[in-house]
């Protein structure tokens, strides 16, 4: 399955709207997926719930996408330092879903699909992680620009941004591991108006109904538990990984 999806669809043409600028960013991700709705229409704002709603849905993907990358790292052939990154990485992202139930936040759902060899083939995994961040970033600044039309939700706003930098580290540190230079852009890209734009181009991710250009999507790929949680944050002191920042908003 792995030499078919390189043969059908290569890592280039999965990721060809990551180089564009603005809005076009994700076209390539769009025509890929067979989405009609992405990229930011002309539309009202998210918001308060909807916003922290789905951005919990994307923490808790992106903490079972770690997770399993972790667990996996035999398979996919990851390096020590590259199993360092995804435990960090996954602290992070659990750093980030915990504020947001904090607010009150609750993920719109909790089980997740994946395509099939996404934890045995490593450019595969590469891309899929660079698809998640790069949606990610564009969520969190599509949030940043909502909460920063208010004084009220300033702080809010900060928070977001300090998130979306870090989801941009995590974007970088994934680039390094399929063997693409980290840091290839100036600009975080603003590709989404609103956070609920990233649904469409997640959504075989969370419904299992991929197109027919990539493996099958199996699952559901449960979240992670409280051990793992536990297991993944004792190491943290190890791993070198600062705690003592916090977000603005609770600052």
């Amino acid at each position: 399955m792995s030499a078919l999806f390189s043969k059908q669809v290569s890592r280039r043409a999965f990721l060809r709207g990551s180089a564009a600028v603005g809005g076009g960013a994700l076209v390539g991700f769009n025509s890929l997926f067979g989405f009609s709705r992405v990229l930011g229409q002309e539309m009202s704002d998210d918001d308060l719930a909807t916003i922290i709603n789905l951005a919990s849905t994307a923490e808790l993907f992106a903490t079972t996408h770690y997770l399993a990358g972790i667990n996996g790292a035999a398979d996919l052939g990851l390096t020590e330092p590259e199993i360092a990154y995804l435990k960090a990485a996954f602290i992070s992202e659990q750093d980030h879903l915990e504020l947001l139930q904090s607010l009150g936040a609750a993920p719109v759902v909790t089980e997740f699909y994946v395509p099939e060899t996404l934890f045995s083939d490593k450019a595969l995994f590469a891309a899929v992680t660079e698809l998640a961040e790069t949606t990610f970033v564009g969520a969190y600044l599509a949030a940043t620009r909502v909460f920063s039309k208010s004084a009220e939700t300033t702080p809010f706003a900060v928070t977001t941004a300090q998130i979306a930098c870090v989801e941009a580290e995590h974007r970088a540190l994934v680039r390094q591991i399929g063997r693409s230079l980290p840091n290839n852009i100036s600009y975080a890209q603003f590709t989404l108006n609103n956070v609920s734009d990233a649904v469409p181009v997640l959504q075989a991710f969370l419904d299992g109904k991929g197109p027919d250009t990539l493996p099958t999507f199996v699952g559901p790929v449960m979240p992670p538990g409280a051990d793992d949680i536990a297991a993944i944050r004792a190491e943290a002191g190890m791993l070198g990984y600062d705690s003592s920042v916090k977000p603005f908003a609770a600052m």
